[in-house]
């Protein structure tokens, strides 16, 4: 599987690596306190497990549903997803009968967001330096709101997601000032992030130890999952054009004016 182009090239923060460096039995104890704690202070039906059929997410899936099989599990469909992705969750899906609840529709697509915002740009052109980052309207539109509306719906108080602090320079900071575990004010939801501080070689190494099937994206040189036209991170435009190139014409054309 293909390595995060832009967490290979990141120098972490003194703190963060100091926890990243850890001995992995030490950073499994962490992981796995921290579920058991979840599921001792909220209902298992309050807390659900966000899963983009990434493998971050796969692995943080993994361990939540051996305290709790039926957790409820949240894929967010934007609409653009890749086929591959869409697939990959109906089967493993149906394979671990997961309790699936996949976001509702909110307001407007991502050629909507396109049509009126324009393309999201790369996010290293707007990263400021403690972390903070001017949201792509299609993120709040497709993700953000979606996702706050089946929290709402489903009466869920805590959401275990696969976030890492190596991903990316964004997440390292974020993950140096929130920690493992916040309550997030738009979700009104406690956000716990088990795998915060593992390294993408001993997620995959959980991975490929405990024999879970993953996305197959990953074998033909993703670095990542989500929404196939997003713009927003570096070498978008090298996944895309391998991963499936008539959407990498379309949004070429797109963003050439070429075509609307």
């Amino acid at each position: 599987p293909a390595a995060s182009r832009e967490a290979a090239g990141m120098n972490l923060l003194p703190e963060v690596a100091e926890k990243v460096n850890r001995p992995f039995s030490e950073k499994w104890l962490e992981t796995t306190a921290i579920v058991a704690h979840h599921f001792l202070e909220f209902s298992a039906n309050k807390l659900v497990a966000a899963f983009s059929g990434g493998k971050d997410s796969l692995a943080v899936l993994h361990i939540v549903r051996q305290y709790y099989s039926q957790v409820a599990v949240c894929f967010n469909d934007a609409g653009v997803e890749y086929p591959e992705t869409v697939a990959y969750v109906k089967q493993i899906a149906k394979d671990w009968n997961l309790n699936l609840v996949i976001t509702p529709f909110y307001k407007k697509t991502f050629w909507d967001c396109v049509e009126q915002y324009g393309f999201p740009e790369k996010t290293k052109s707007h990263f400021k330096d403690r972390g903070k980052q001017q949201k792509a309207k299609c993120c709040y539109y497709l993700k953000e709101m979606p996702m706050k509306l089946a929290i709402r719906e489903n009466g869920w108080l805590g959401m275990f997601t696969g976030t890492t602090a190596v991903e990316s320079r964004i997440r390292m900071f974020v993950a140096q000032q929130k920690g493992m575990c916040y309550h997030v004010k738009h979700y009104n939801c406690c956000k716990i992030n088990p795998i915060l501080w593992w390294t993408e070689k001993e997620v995959w190494d959980y991975i490929k130890q405990e024999g879970i099937p993953y996305n197959p994206l990953y074998d033909i040189g993703a670095h990542r999952v989500g929404c196939m036209p997003c713009t927003a991170y570096l070498n978008w435009e090298e996944q895309l054009s391998k991963l499936n190139i008539n959407m990498y014409a379309l949004v070429k054309l797109r963003k050439d004016g070429q075509y609307t």
